[in-house]
């Protein structure tokens, strides 16, 4: 006979028993997607340079301002307004504007790099006398409202009589039920496993990914860690870095990059798409990690340059760069000076 699960309230705490095998299903499909543990390379914690801002403001820097990708119409399953035509003073213009600027900021504003979360091993208590009361767990939630649901009591009666402190999982299982966020699914959606997500990745639909991923997961989520950095990986050894530029994702990516040492390709991708200031934030962005200062006495090339002769990985390939760059603008230079004399 099947085992029904019935939920009962007391006082503020509501309690909604977990059949055991839909627990043990729940973790052991967790525990298959992290049996390859994704290292990130990371030597430091990311969150320490994250918040820093010099480096917010390097990393909105290097972001980007494309107002035309930022507003573009997404297929987001929902029906598109039709423009509105408005005549409007050179005021109402600037204040347009100025609201218009709010808004990309909100649109941009990053999701943070954290480290990978501590398991939750508090345990309450031991009550040998509950042991075999149930065959199933207990969970009580507390469902005040105005609560931020990392810090909601959750805790959770085992079978074997120990009451413990809710596991990740259970408590973001428990709050998307009370309290759902807009894009969260209760379980983790099919296309956050390796083989689907491979088959997104190499459809190019990383911005995709990475929103989902957002809405998904909490920032220090394993499978979050796991999804953005495979995702940020791809695009690198990919040289799609133009399809998250002016996008929310570029400068998580960017520090990324930086913190495991392998900018060279976005750094080759800049130089080469002639973008020297970028360039430079970007070697700066370096410094700052890696040496908590930026030198200011020298300008972009040569911050650049020492850049190419001293840590950079890839040597030949950004030294040929940089120096058919370096040519190019020679000849650039003289061709202007040649037509401003002409025109004098």
């Amino acid at each position: 006979m099947a085992t029904r699960a019935v939920m009962f309230t007391i006082g503020k705490f509501r309690c909604f028993p977990i059949l055991k095998n839909r627990i043990a299903k729940f973790t052991s499909s967790s525990n298959l997607l992290n049996t390859s543990t994704f290292d990130t390379g990371y030597t430091r914690d990311p969150s320490e340079v994250f918040f820093k801002e010099n480096v917010q403001a390097l990393l909105d820097r290097l972001t980007g301002r494309d107002y035309e990708k930022v507003f573009q119409n997404r297929k987001l399953g929902q029906r598109l307004e039709p423009p509105k035509y408005e005549l409007l003073t050179q005021a109402e213009v600037d204040q347009v504007m100025v609201e218009m600027e709010v808004k990309l900021k909100k649109k941009l504003q990053m999701p943070p790099l954290l480290k990978e979360r501590e398991p939750v091993t508090k345990i309450l208590s031991k009550d040998a006398e509950l042991q075999g009361f149930d065959n199933c767990k207990y969970v009580f939630i507390d469902i005040s409202q105005g609560i931020n649901d990392r810090k909601r009591e959750v805790v959770v009666r085992d079978p074997n009589g120990v009451l413990r402190d809710a596991s990740w999982e259970e408590r973001q299982k428990m709050c998307q039920i009370y309290f759902p966020l807009p894009g969260r699914q209760i379980s983790m959606p099919k296309m956050f496993e390796e083989t689907h997500l491979q088959d997104c990745l190499d459809q190019g639909q990383y911005q995709f990914v990475l929103d989902r991923a957002c809405a998904q997961f909490e920032p220090d989520d394993p499978d979050y860690i796991r999804v953005t950095r495979k995702t940020y990986n791809c695009i690198d050894e990919n040289n799609k870095f133009s399809t998250l530029r002016s996008t929310r994702h570029f400068g998580p990516m960017v520090l990324h990059l930086v913190l495991c040492k392998r900018m060279d390709n976005l750094l080759f991708h800049f130089i080469t798409s002639k973008e020297v200031k970028a360039a430079a934030d970007l070697v700066r962005l370096f410094h700052l990690v890696w040496s908590d200062s930026s030198p200011s006495e020298l300008d972009e090339f040569q911050l650049i340059e020492n850049y190419i002769q001293g840590p950079a990985v890839k040597k030949p390939a950004l030294e040929l760069a940089w120096q058919t760059f370096l040519e190019i603008e020679k000849q650039r230079l003289e061709a202007l000076s040649q037509q401003n004399k002409a025109s004098n």
